[in-house]
This record gives C-alpha cells, structure tokens and sequence, in this order.
C-alpha cells in the first residue's frame, strides 16, 4: 500500500507544501511469528489482501476478452450494486456536495446524479481493460474544439489542464492518439493491483510518467523547457479533501492551479484546457477548450493569486456541469 505525508492546510493563501510520496514495506516473516498486531498485518497482506489482488489482475486480463461496451456496462451494474451497500458515507458526502454545488437541482436531480457517479465509479474501473479499444473507437467519440489543436501545440511548450471527469484514461489516450507527446504524474492508487493495472495501462498506451511527490516538478520543468508537453489535473482531491475547484470556498494556493501558473511563466508554456463527458454508455465527447492567457505581471509570482483565480473560472463551470461525472465529488469540501 502507498502512503502519504502531508502538511497541514494553511489558513490563508500560502504555498503549497510539495508532498512525500513513499511506499509501505511488505511485512516480513519475522511478523507472523511475533504476534499480535505484527501477525495479523502479516496475514492480512500475505493471503487476504494478496487475494483481492490478484482476482482483479485476473478480472483485468479476462474483461480484455470481451467487447468493450460489454466491459463497461459490467462496470455500470457493479457500481450501481456496490456503491449504495458499502459506501454508504461517501455517498451521503457526493449528496452534500451537489446541494452545494448546485443549489439551483431539485431532490431528483441529485438522485440522478448521485446514482450517475456510483455508475461510474464502476465504468471506469472495469475499462481499465479496454481504454484503448475505446479511445481508437471514432464512433464512440466526438472532438469539440480540436480542429487547431495539434497545430497550435507544434514547438512549443505546452500544459494540458485536466480534468477527473468521463474517464481520465481515455482523455490522455486521446491526445496521445492525435500524435501529441505527453508526459503526467499521479497519486498512485493505494492497493497494489490498481496500482500495478493502472502503471501497465498507462505507459503501454504511450503515456509518459513522472514519479509522484515533490521529485515532479524539476523533470517536469525539464520538459517543458525542451519544448515538451505536460497533462496536469487541476481538479484536485488529496487525502479525502476537495483542493479545487473551490465553488465558493476563499482561493488559497495549495492546488495544482498555482503549479501551472508558476511553470507556464517560467517557460512561456501555452495552457490548453482538456476533458472528457460521457454521453451515456461508452459514448464521449472530447473537449479542447481555448488556450488559457495569463496576463503581464510586473514581478515574478506578483499575480499568483489573480492566475489561480483565472485557471479557477476556466475548471469550476466545467465541473458544476457536469458534477455525477466528476471522480472527486465525494471528498470532503472544507475550507483550505
């Protein structure tokens, strides 16, 4: 399993602390004879946890069999059923979360919604078996916004804004399909298998990968100024807490909205917004919205705030949006 070492939530907008990412040790034989607490980690990682590993590895090469809308709806079906039963406080969390959102939705529309991300939550773990099939797939997408892009992004530096809705893996595939090199870094998921799936996924679809944590940011720098292209996630969950958008909330600097200020500066990178809707099933739409100018500062980082607050009114529409599609909605909105 992976853990995480973060800093406080500073009360007003001061910098985000770079995290630590670093990953737990196995339990070793010594632990099963030591009793205790030691031996039953030992027993719960060895046979329990290794288990359910190893069932959805084989899960995963076995949905590769099949076609991909079947995948996918398989994934609708266990989400529907699993969701409601044993997430039950996540749940009552994406329901407060849309009333504050959308305070604007009746009851049923946030019975809709509601019911759309436990959908989803199970679409996409089950597509991780056919993100290419369903990237590739002409009929199942649609490209709005994207007559100029790959042009636009011909030598220069460029930052893909992105965000956590439809399936994050079938958005990068589709860059990565209209011929454009790009390089991301992630949190990585917390149980091995998914971590293992979702690494094998990635780089086997052409998806460059940085390593998580504070070690990002001067490769990533390296990158862009080589004329390279970067996909950053601005809409943020980390450790259970919505970062952003901030619908509503005081603007604070503690989100990747102040990473890519600060790099597309430094590097003169264009900012090009990018996501994904489903439409219903395995159908989508891939959005290219336009490029993202940050105004003149007159000192470096004097305007850090003003960016934030501009990238913000760029992601926050998008997600009030569409907020049953959006993988973050079950966090917890508190104040940073």
């Amino acid at each position: 399993m992976a853990e995480t070492e973060e800093t406080p939530p500073a009360a007003g907008p001061t910098k985000r602390k770079a995290w630590l990412y670093k990953e737990a040790g196995s339990p070793v034989l010594a632990d099963l004879f030591a009793g205790g607490d030691a031996r039953r980690r030992f027993l719960d990682f060895w046979l329990r946890d290794n288990l359910g590993n190893a069932a959805e590895i084989l899960l995963f090469f076995a949905f590769k069999l099949l076609p991909a809308s079947l995948v996918s709806k398989i994934g609708s079906h266990l989400g529907r059923f699993a969701v409601p039963r044993w997430h039950k406080k996540a749940l009552s969390r994406v329901r407060g979360n849309l009333r504050t959102i959308r305070p604007d939705a009746s009851e049923a529309q946030i019975d809709r919604w509601a019911e759309e991300f436990a959908e989803i939550q199970g679409r996409q773990r089950t597509e991780y078996s056919v993100v290419q099939r369903l990237a590739a797939s002409r009929r199942n997408i649609r490209f709005a916004g994207t007559e100029n892009l790959v042009k636009e992004c011909a030598g220069r530096p460029v930052i893909f804004i992105g965000f956590h809705t439809g399936n994050l893996e079938i958005l990068w595939q589709c860059l990565v399909n209209m011929g454009l090199d790009v390089t991301t870094n992630y949190d990585p998921p917390k149980r091995p298998s998914h971590r293992w799936i979702a690494n094998r996924v990635r780089r086997r679809g052409g998806l460059g990968l940085l390593p998580p944590g504070r070690s990002y940011v001067r490769p990533a720098l390296r990158i862009l100024e080589s004329g390279g292209r970067l996909l950053i996630y601005c809409d943020e969950g980390f450790g259970g807490v919505m970062r952003a958008p901030f619908f509503g909330r005081r603007p604070h600097l503690q989100s990747n909205y102040a990473l890519v200020s600060r790099m597309a500066r430094k590097t003169g990178a264009l900012i090009r917004p990018v996501y994904l809707t489903r439409e219903g099933g395995t159908r989508f739409t891939f959005h290219a919205l336009p490029a993202v100018d940050l105004p003149p500062e007159d000192t470096p980082g004097s305007r850090l705030l003003e960016d934030v607050i501009l990238l913000n009114a760029v992601v926050e529409p998008v997600i009030a949006a569409h907020p049953g599609q959006w993988f973050f909605i079950d966090n917890r909105m508190v104040p940073l």
